[in-house]
């Protein structure tokens, strides 16, 4: 007879799971559990499995994911107040990126999406200009989309006015920032450890 709720191993262990890609794992704790307790699953920073499969990558299981989580899921922060959409800017995992922002508003993507901000204040295209190198592709994706959505003169928002400063005059400014605050760097090193352990695992 299965138990009605897993065990903080168990726990751990879909958080690997989700961390390593391993769908099947996946789908067995759903079976044995229900989505309510992947839902509920946090690591000790409060990070997701929706953190975890987006800041390695995980295009497969995310899209599965995605299909049984609420929309609040996507929304989810850590203790750093970043959504798992900042994971997959930080690792450059456009694939990620594309299927959390094109997923319907009712799904937890679209505009407001884009427009959750993180502990530092940044939105996802902020954020994409801020980390620099590595994240040129992921920037214009959301560049792309926002003007797609929006287009190429976005008035009338507050959030609107911060766009239409970083993709105009002030990306430079944002490229040249050097202060790393203490939420942001926490961030960074969570996902470094995590993109290592996964793979220590690559045959």
């Amino acid at each position: 007879m299965s138990r009605a709720h897993p065990t903080e191993e168990e726990f751990e262990d879909l958080l690997l799971a989700c961390r390593y890609g391993d769908l099947e794992d996946v789908k067995a704790f759903v079976q044995q559990y229900g989505v309510e307790a992947v839902q509920n699953a946090r690591d000790e920073r409060g990070n997701t499995v929706l953190h975890m499969c987006c800041g390695n990558g995980h295009a497969e299981l995310l899209e599965y994911l995605l299909s049984i989580l609420p929309a609040s899921a996507v929304q989810t922060t850590n203790e750093s107040q970043s959504p798992p959409l900042h994971w997959a800017i930080l690792n450059s995992h456009l694939n990620c990126v594309k299927i959390l922002v094109e997923s319907p508003e009712e799904k937890g993507g679209g505009m407001p999406l884009l427009n959750q901000t993180n502990a530092s204040g940044r939105d996802a295209f902020h954020e994409s200009v801020w980390l620099g190198e590595g994240r040129e592709e992921v920037a214009g994706w959301i560049e792309g989309f926002i003007v797609k959505v929006e287009g190429p003169d976005v008035e009338g928002t507050a959030d609107a006015e911060k766009k239409r400063e970083v993709l105009g005059q002030k990306v430079e400014e944002y490229e040249q920032q050097d202060q790393v605050d203490e939420d942001t760097k926490g961030d960074k090193q969570d996902v470094q450890e995590v993109v290592q352990q996964a793979e220590k695992l690559e045959l």
